[in-house]
């Protein structure tokens, strides 16, 4: 039905780049914001779509408020409205919504023009102009969320640039980075084509496939190569991803001990803290790449959302992620 929106507003439908991003349940959220990529409702269903995902639902409370966190509290798309009849709000799969987060005042249908939903400060949703442009959040499941689809590569090319394998693997680690990793020839020849004039065609870079030791890349792919051999090399940063919370949704009882994991990867290995509430949480043990959050003796005040923040710097910017952990009383299960 939402396909309709098309011919509402001009819709462009260029990729774009992602801002913030966290992991919840089986999936990915990504919020777009910026020059860039601040737009109309359509163009956001559309890049969505391309990006392997679709505009939000948050149909429930915990997901609302993971999205209003990705987002940082500015109003963002969220994937549903009432664009075929008024009042009758539909989510973008044709389900129907209730207003069960409403700001005040909202939804108002100001101008009789209000028929798509924004999500702003504290989670609460009101209607606005479909044809207004802000940032939106996209939910990807994790298999068709690429890891690294932000990297950096830097490629060191020319007679002073060739080493050894080990030795362009130490020289990529001494600049927080790693060796390449190239998944297809056709990776490497983007990248080659951005070199002017290349000196050779073979670069050392790194695989993930078992067999292979030492590994140049050429026009013709991967190759086991002479390890002593002197080749130039490609070095790459990896935005952080995979961000992984041992326990989402625990059920506790008051006063036990709890203890929650927060681990991300990336390159360089990505600072990982706990908030809530925006609050830097101080019962935590940081280590390389994880975070575990310490309740102890626990009790009513401690229930509630925690957020997990990995942060790393990629080609001089910084690169973010979240994950959550909602801690529940046991006896709401009862």
């Amino acid at each position: 039905m939402f396909s309709a929106l098309l011919f509402l507003c001009v819709v462009t439908s260029a990729l774009a780049g992602m801002k913030n991003s966290a992991t919840f349940g089986k999936t990915v959220l990504k919020y777009y914001v910026g020059e860039q990529d601040t737009t109309i409702f359509a163009t956001a269903l559309v890049s969505c779509i391309q990006s392997g995902g679709e505009l939000v639902m948050p149909k429930d409370k915990k997901l609302n408020d993971a999205v209003a966190s990705v987002a940082k509290g500015t109003p963002a798309w969220i994937g549903g409205g009432d664009l075929f009849g008024e009042g009758n709000y539909e989510w973008i799969d044709g389900k129907r919504h209730e207003w069960t987060l409403v700001s005040c005042r909202e939804p108002n249908d100001h101008g009789n023009g209000e028929d798509c939903i924004l999500i702003g400060g504290g989670g609460r949703w009101f209607d606005h102009g479909c044809c207004t442009e802000w940032g939106y959040v996209c939910q990807i499941p994790n298999t068709k969320s690429m890891p690294y689809e932000n990297s950096a590569f830097t490629v060191y090319d020319g007679n002073i640039d060739q080493t050894t394998y080990l030795q362009a693997e130490q020289f990529c680690k001494r600049r927080l980075s790693r060796l390449a990793v190239l998944h297809d020839r056709e990776q490497f020849q983007t990248l080659l084509s951005k070199l002017e004039n290349p000196s050779m065609t073979s670069f050392w870079v790194h695989s993930e496939q078992d067999g292979y030791s030492c590994i140049s890349v050429s026009d013709d792919g991967l190759s086991d190569s002479d390890c002593l051999q002197s080749l130039p090399f490609i070095c790459e940063q990896v935005a952080v991803h995979d961000v992984s919370v041992s326990e989402e949704r625990p059920f506790a009882e008051s006063g036990i001990n709890l203890n929650i994991n927060c681990s991300a990867s990336g390159t360089p290995i990505p600072k990982v803290t706990w908030y809530r509430e925006g609050n830097y949480v101080p019962h935590q043990k940081r280590g390389l790449g994880s975070s575990t959050l310490v309740l102890k003796d626990l009790d009513v005040d401690d229930f509630g959302m925690y957020v997990c923040k990995a942060v790393n710097e990629v080609d001089g910017q910084l690169r973010r992620m979240e994950g959550f952990s909602f801690v529940e009383s046991s006896t709401t299960m009862e």
